[in-house]
């Protein structure tokens, strides 16, 4: 799935090392499979970790 995307966030992508890509001269080269990669890392929000807690009267299944 390729999504747009600003310029800008790609170059940023580019720039922070999360987007490898190769340049010739002033233009940037990116593999595709490189950009799959980088377009799924985007979609996957990491889960907070945070503790929940449990309702006492659930507590005995635990």
């Amino acid at each position: 799935m390729q999504q747009r995307c600003r310029r800008a966030v790609v170059i940023a992508a580019m720039d922070s090392g999360q987007l490898p890509y190769e340049q010739r001269g002033r233009i940037r080269y990116a593999r595709v499979c490189d950009v799959l990669a980088w377009e799924q890392s985007r979609l996957i929000k990491p889960r907070p970790t945070e503790p929940r807690q449990v309702h006492p009267s659930l507590e005995e299944f635990l």
